[in-house]
């Protein structure tokens, strides 16, 4: 959405997924800072709608499925998403993907003073996500997801709706989900269809069960500890250290 309204506002003649495109869009961005934050903070609110609806619509055919089958189903919708916009070039740009998405802060010409200001936000986001989980699961709410969790069959006795419960919550994950998506996407400044594999979904699974299913702090530590375990199997790494690979390891 940022690239494609800063392609219409430059008036570039370029074609929108070639690398002339994504150099006009970054530049027009350094030129109009309010621009720039102005689009990031509405990718942000857009990004959370649009990925709250779609959670919701991805998940509805297996809202009544139990957690694995539920699991597996998501999984599938998601590599048919992955394939359509891997395949559509008017999605992301196809296979080359879609380049020339500004940093927020791309109009500062200090890098390592633009780099510290984008952290710093990501940092508050991830803090205020927090928050809103660790509230959220302290509310009433919460409390009734727990309830299906241990047993839903109980739940159901009681009189709760369980598909509407987790349609809900899928709505808040997919939500947050995307919000990721979009800090991610500034700060690679590009997207490409083929870094959401399955794999990816794998890795954050292994960082909520390192950290502990249910507990939100634990999954910060997770997070962290599988974090700095890929950095520092990162060939990159390994090369300063003396040791050198000729593939990723992690």
């Amino acid at each position: 959405m940022t690239a494609h309204i800063i392609y219409r506002l430059s008036g570039s003649t370029a074609d929108f997924c070639s690398e002339q495109g994504a150099y006009l869009r970054t530049a027009y961005a350094s030129q109009h800072p309010v621009l720039a934050i102005g689009l990031f903070i509405l990718s942000l609110v857009v990004g959370a709608i649009i990925g709250g609806v779609f959670g919701y619509l991805g998940s509805y055919p297996g809202l009544r499925l139990k957690e694995t089958f539920l699991a597996i189903t998501l999984i599938f919708i998601g590599e048919i998403g992955r394939i359509i916009a891997r395949n559509e070039k008017r999605v992301a740009c196809g296979l080359t993907g879609l380049k020339g998405i500004p940093n927020p802060f791309r109009w500062i010409d200090n890098v390592n003073l633009r780099s510290v200001l984008y952290s710093v936000v990501v940092l508050m986001m991830a803090a205020a996500t927090y928050i809103y989980v660790q509230r959220l699961t302290q509310s009433p709410f919460g409390r009734l997801l727990k309830a299906i969790r241990d047993n839903d069959l109980a739940a159901m006795v009681l009189g709760k709706e369980i598909p509407r419960a987790r349609g809900i919550a899928m709505v808040i994950g997919s939500a947050l989900a995307a919000v990721a998506g979009v800090l991610r996407t500034f700060y690679i400044q590009g997207v490409v269809a083929d870094d959401f594999i399955p794999l990816i979904t794998f890795t954050v699974l292994s960082m909520v069960i390192l950290g502990g299913v249910a507990n939100n702090m634990g999954v910060l530590i997770g997070t962290l500890v599988m974090t700095t375990i890929d950095h520092f199997l990162s060939p990159s790494f390994l090369s300063i250290i003396g040791f050198r690979v000729e593939f990723d390891i992690t």
